[in-house]
């Protein structure tokens, strides 16, 4: 071993009065002049801190000591530390505004805290890390070669957007937009995948990325599985049917709630923003109400919101000067005797052309099965779920799922020992979660990334998620705690 090895297990036999004694260790070992041993490897054993064995008590300490560090100077690759920094990482104002970001974590924008890498600042702004290809992690958090491998394949499969020059022929060679000019060049994602130059791999990633991508189970480059909607009728994604059900049933049920009251109101400033009062009416809503008033609707429960307005607008002017356009939208749903959804109304808003303080610019629209309000009717159920995927993304997927984790993992490895059982418990649901966020910021969330490319909020996507975990309670995350705050149970 030149570098380091991975140590997995250590077997001790024949040790006198005792026998065998088996070691889990699950740790990089390094052959480096650099390398001490700065973690402990206990039999397959857990103590609580008041039940360690005495000759144990001064390594655990030490251990815990050296995992801590001491908040100063670069981290190197071999080192062990976990420590906390704000996320001064995704942008790079020494190439220019386009790629500044804001500061994530602190009293304006709170969120939550990444492994501190120790990186020096940039030029023009003090508060900026310096990008580096090398990004630090811990590492015990690492993947072996196998994993990485297979996540950065994948990585690459479903961003498929961003590999721009391969998709030039698939969007008719018009860059600039990357748009669907209709629904048979989506369904080419879907059919026939895209072909590849055979020289293109070999010039952006490294041999075992490729072996990954050209898989001999079949799978092609840029051809995904159908949904299974989709197998039955190609059109099925269409129906009303299937936009409500996907609302709870698809990427992001967590945002769906019962209404309480009516006309819905916004927790917009109304000095800064105008009158954001919901504009969807009684007359819109109750000739789908099966013979019921809105009032007895709310009583029973059966009516629903999909809201995603208040959070959009304050960021809908700035994401509409670019060439994507957009709504704010507030989508009703009623809950039929046969216990699904049905959407009654949705609501588009955009910007007053004469500034925030107007309030916003709405329409309403109602399901339609013929002439030309079918069509707006898609159009509109298409603006709902798009930003629902927005959110899901960068919401619900990357700031819930993976960013809140980091700050607990860093805690755990800084205070409990590897032989606490809190520890233990915790470790396997724990792996791979810095060393995925890592590259995330690398390539994915940071300025210009894959994220900010190919997600309609764009170069606001993580400042509009710090803004929304202003909201954020730990406590409301689990059952049935979040169905209470959604007053769905």
């Amino acid at each position: 071993m030149q570098n380091e090895f991975y140590l997995k297990s250590l077997i001790l036999e024949d040790i006198p009065n005792h026998g065998t004694i088996h070691f889990i260790c699950n740790s990089w070992v390094y052959n480096s002049k650099h390398y001490k041993t700065d973690r402990i490897f206990f039999a397959n054993n857990t103590y609580l801190p008041s039940e360690t064995p005495a000759p144990l008590v001064k390594y655990r300490e030490e251990e815990l000591k050296n995992v801590r560090g001491d908040g100063t100077g670069e981290r190197k690759e071999w080192d062990r530390i976990y420590d906390y920094d704000v996320y001064n990482d995704l942008g790079d104002p020494d190439k220019g505004e386009k790629y500044a970001r804001p500061v994530l974590g602190g009293s304006a924008l709170p969120y939550p805290r990444r492994g501190r890498t120790g990186r020096g600042k940039t030029r023009k702004d003090p508060n900026s890390e310096k990008p580096s290809d090398f990004v630090y992690l811990p590492r015990d958090e690492a993947f072996g070669h196998l994993k990485s491998s297979d996540f950065l394949a994948y990585g690459i499969k479903s961003v498929a957007q961003d590999v721009l020059p391969v998709l030039t022929d698939a969007f008719d060679g018009n860059l600039l937009s990357l748009e669907f000019d209709n629904f048979a060049e989506v369904r080419k994602l879907y059919e026939g995948g895209v072909t590849l130059p055979t020289n293109f791999l070999s010039k952006i990633t490294p041999i075992p990325i490729i072996k990954e991508l050209f898989r001999t189970d079949g799978e092609q480059f840029l051809k995904y599985p159908p949904p299974k909607v989709m197998q039955v009728d190609k059109s099925a994604w269409m129906t009303d049917e299937e936009f409500a059900r996907e609302t709870i049933a698809g990427l992001n049920p967590n945002v769906i709630k019962i209404i309480e009251e009516f006309p819905l109101s916004s927790k917009l400033d109304t000095q800064a923003y105008g009158d954001h009062t919901c504009i969807i009416t009684k007359e819109h809503l109750e000739p789908n109400l099966g013979g019921l008033t809105v009032e007895q609707a709310i009583q029973n429960k059966k009516l629903f919101i999909l809201d995603h307005h208040d959070y959009l607008i304050p960021y809908l002017r700035k994401i509409n000067a670019n060439t994507t356009k957009t709504y704010a939208t507030r989508t009703i749903f009623f809950l039929k005797n046969d216990g699904t959804l049905t959407p009654l109304a949705i609501e588009l808003s955009k910007p007053h052309p004469q500034g925030e303080a107007y309030g916003p610019v709405s329409e309403v629209y109602v399901p339609s099965s013929e002439g030309v309000e079918a069509y707006i009717w898609l159009l509109a159920k298409a603006y709902v779920v798009v930003n629902d995927a927005c959110y899901h993304q960068i919401i619900s997927h990357w700031l819930n799922t993976h960013a809140v984790v980091e700050p607990f993992v860093i805690a755990t490895n800084r205070h409990l020992s590897v032989v606490h059982p809190i520890y233990k418990l915790l470790f396997p649901h724990y792996r791979d979660t810095m060393n995925i966020n890592s590259l995330a910021r690398k390539s994915l969330v940071n300025a210009d990334g894959i994220i900010e490319k190919t997600f309609l909020w764009g170069r606001y996507s993580l400042e509009m998620s710090a803004v929304i975990y202003k909201d954020w309670v730990f406590t409301d995350q689990a059952l049935p705690n979040d169905l209470v705050k959604r007053s769905c149970c």
